[in-house]
């Protein structure tokens, strides 16, 4: 569910800028992506077996992980950014938004339900 609602944050966004120009939203929507989908396997890796692990093993994985999610999005942005034909700050924005929407919807999960849902 959290993947859910990142990604439409980060196509809301994209269609806000879509009114620029074609290539303004698809630049949106791809630097979106660059964060998102690091981000979908962390979660599905970190998250799916918690129950099983014990709280040393998880905050390991959990803090491995996140430095891996951290740079294989930078990564993808950067390639992004340097292969595609893409917009600077509409992709900037979309990396960024994915960033912000994930945090802030993190935030509203756990204060509804006490946990963060996938």
């Amino acid at each position: 569910m959290l993947i859910f609602w990142q990604l439409a944050v980060v196509t809301g966004l994209a269609s806000i800028w879509l009114l620029q120009g074609i290539q303004s939203g698809s630049s949106a929507l791809l630097g979106g992506i660059a964060y998102c989908l690091p981000n979908f396997i962390f979660v599905r890796r970190v998250f799916v077996n918690t129950h099983a692990r014990a709280a040393k093993q998880f905050i390991i994985s959990f803090s491995v992980g996140e430095a891996l999610k951290l740079f294989s999005g930078a990564i993808l942005f950067v390639f992004i950014v340097k292969y595609l034909p893409v917009l600077v700050l509409p992709a900037l924005s979309g990396y960024i938004a994915a960033i912000i929407g994930f945090w802030v919807i993190s935030m509203v999960f756990i204060a509804q339900e006490g946990k963060v849902g996938l």
